[in-house]
This record gives C-alpha cells, sequence and structure tokens, in this order.
C-alpha cells in the first residue's frame, strides 16, 4: 500500500484574497498538526453525583501548528522579494497582506499531498503564530510554532 511522504506534500501560507502566498520551505518535512474531533469541540463529561451522565459541547478546539524551514543564503527580509520570516511577521513583502482575523495577523495553510494521479489537501483556515531562529552546522533553521482555529476543510 503506498503512503504520501513529505516529498510528495507542499505547504503553502496564505492571505485572505490568496493575493499574497508563499511556499514553506526548504525544509526536513516535519510539518505537525494537532488533533481535532468530528465537533472541533472539547467535549465535557457530565456526571450526576459522580456518575457519568453525558456530554456537552464546550469550546471550539485549536489546533497546535508546527513546522522547520530551512534558512537559504538570501536576506532575510525585504521589501522587494517573498521571504518566509516576512510572511509569518507580515513584515517586508508580505506588509500589505490582508488578514484572515480583523483584529491580528492570521493567514491560511494548505497542505497538498500527491503522487501525481491522487491528490489530498488540509486547509487550516486561521493560522495565527511566531517564528524563531536557530544556528546548526548542517544549516540554520526557523521554527513556525502556532495556532489554527476554526474547522479545518479536509479533501
Amino acid at each position: 500500500m503506498a503512503r504520501y511522504t513529505s516529498r510528495m506534500t507542499s505547504v503553502v501560507f496564505q492571505d485572505s484574497g490568496a493575493g499574497s502566498t508563499i511556499t514553506v520551505g526548504p525544509g526536513p518535512g516535519d510539518l505537525s498538526i494537532g488533533e481535532t474531533n468530528a465537533a472541533n469541540a472539547e467535549h465535557i463529561r457530565l456526571l450526576d453525583r459522580g456518575s457519568f451522565d453525558g456530554f456537552v459541547i464546550g469550546d471550539d478546539m485549536e489546533q497546535d501548528v508546527s513546522i522547520t524551514i530551512g534558512v537559504e543564503n538570501q536576506s532575510l527580509t525585504t521589501a522587494l522579494e517573498a521571504r518566509i520570516r516576512d510572511f509569518i511577521l507580515k513584515t517586508g513583502s508580505f506588509s500589505g497582506a490582508t488578514s484572515m482575523d480583523p483584529i491580528i495577523w492570521a493567514f491560511q495553510a494548505v497542505v497538498t499531498m500527491t503522487d501525481g494521479t491522487t491528490t489530498a489537501t488540509i486547509t487550516l483556515p486561521k493560522v495565527q503564530g511566531s517564528v524563531s531562529f536557530s544556528e546548526a552546522k548542517e544549516g540554520h533553521t526557523f521554527s513556525f510554532s502556532g495556532t489554527n482555529n476554526g474547522v479545518m476543510v479536509v479533501t
């Protein structure tokens, strides 16, 4: 049975109009998306004097999102070229990008897996987060860490 691998997967960050997009990479292919359930909401157990009495739906879930991105030999920020750090921080050439949220900078993340015949996608509708930097002999990296709010769209 064939399986999708990081070689068959791309991750794209995009603003609300999809006018500003960037493909996330290069990197080791270590995207991680936290858990969800059928209601995308917490299930709160109800008890009646210590005995299980059912569930109620609680707050919407939010999914943790993380990915490691290799730092290429180029400027880290510029008003003229697309840079991943600029997209995450809404600076440089992405300073005019349109947010998915009216209050904070949030964007969509679209994960596409394809083997050339079959394609599957996961769209995270409202991702917000931050980026950190790490030095290494094998190559420097940015680590994106954030959260998604809203129901993921899966195809």
